[in-house]
């Protein structure tokens, strides 16, 4: 945690938060002056608590100047994007490819395992070819392949299913504000939803893996 010593003192005084608004509805929020949204580049309290996350800042430039320091107390990388609204637009596009990139991973990994192929070995080859991805090489979502991820945890801890289908649904519903076509981002908010119904909800995001083993387990049992 940050010790109040260590919190460098600011002229002013900030009203910030890291929650989330449908980016089409920030203009309410003009008069707030930094807004920020941290991204999923290293999950949760322990990686604030690390100064290990990534925090995308929309907002006045002066302000955002202002508050810079603050904000590196919790995070590796600060990055300004622009005006009010601009951090939650970068952190909507970024979970929507991380949710896409996880499925992808999550399938090749499952088909790989299908063919015959061990699991690290696939990780291994995926991950010095043009295939590699943070899901593969950094969140591996087999469990086995990788040491602390949470799929080597029984898919406790790290981002939640839960809430990753809720940014999936917020992209989704920017996505039609904006006549912007995302089939992939579709498919994959409908497949995060399908796992919250399915018991998923409390896990990580990287389950996706384990549900997609349970679909190919089903018409196994229906047959019998």
């Amino acid at each position: 945690m940050i010790r109040e010593t260590e919190v460098p003192k600011v002229k002013n005084k900030f009203h910030y938060w890291t929650a989330f608004m449908f980016y089409t509805d920030v203009s309410v929020y003009r008069s707030t002056l930094v807004c920020s949204d941290h991204v999923l580049s290293v999950v949760g309290v322990g990686a604030a608590s690390l100064a290990k996350l990534t925090f995308m800042v929309g907002g006045v430039e002066e302000e955002y100047t202002a508050a810079q320091e603050l904000l590196t107390c919790m995070g590796a990388n600060v990055v300004y994007c622009g005006q009010v609204g601009t951090g939650q637009a970068a952190k909507i596009c970024n979970n929507m490819l991380l949710a896409i990139g996880m499925i992808g991973t999550a399938e090749t990994m499952n088909l790989g395992i299908r063919l015959g192929l061990d699991p690290k070995l696939l990780a291994q080859i995926l991950n010095m070819s043009s295939g590699r991805c943070w899901s593969s090489d950094s969140y591996n979502p087999v469990p086995g392949v990788m040491e602390g991820v949470p799929s080597g945890n029984n898919y406790q801890g790290g981002f939640g299913t839960t809430l990753m289908a809720k940014d999936l649904g917020l992209a989704q519903h920017t996505a039609t504000n904006t006549k912007t076509p995302v089939p992939l981002g579709s498919l994959a908010h409908q497949i995060y939803r399908v796992m919250c119904a399915r018991g998923y909800a409390n896990k990580d995001f990287s389950s996706v893996f384990q549900f997609l083993r349970e679909q190919e387990e089903e018409p196994e049992k229906k047959g019998d």
